[in-house]
């Protein structure tokens, strides 16, 4: 019998899950006063912070594996059985989207924190 994956891809689901549970609606809060004009903090300040980048980039993540791997047993309740294409789409979809997600984060903290130099004169 071939070894399942899965317990990764659910250790992920969980992990994302107390991320979309307990730290995305406090992060939605900020940024809902932030936008009606109370200056609670600056989102491009948080991730030039590297610890901040790093919570930023963990809540999203979090979100991206949660919701992808929901999806993909979400189709079992639309009727379709997954195949292994959805089972590759889905998890390298999110496995590339986080790391997009990585690149964009740590690389404007390197840059603003100048570590990372992009001038091209």
């Amino acid at each position: 019998m071939r070894r399942s994956d899965e317990p990764v891809y659910w250790g992920l689901f969980g992990a994302g899950g107390m991320v979309v549970g307990m730290a995305l609606p406090a992060l939605l809060v900020l940024m809902l006063l932030q936008g009606l004009g109370v200056n609670c903090f600056h989102y491009f300040n948080v991730i030039a912070n590297p610890f901040g980048a790093l919570m930023v980039f963990c809540i999203i993540a979090g979100c991206l594996w949660h919701g992808l791997h929901r999806i993909y047993h979400s189709l079992h309740d639309l009727l379709i059985k997954p195949t292994p294409l959805h089972h590759y789409v889905l998890y390298w979809g999110a496995l590339v989207l986080t790391v997009l997600a990585g690149v964009l984060v740590f690389g404007y903290c390197m840059i603003k924190n100048g570590i990372l130099n992009l001038s091209f004169a």
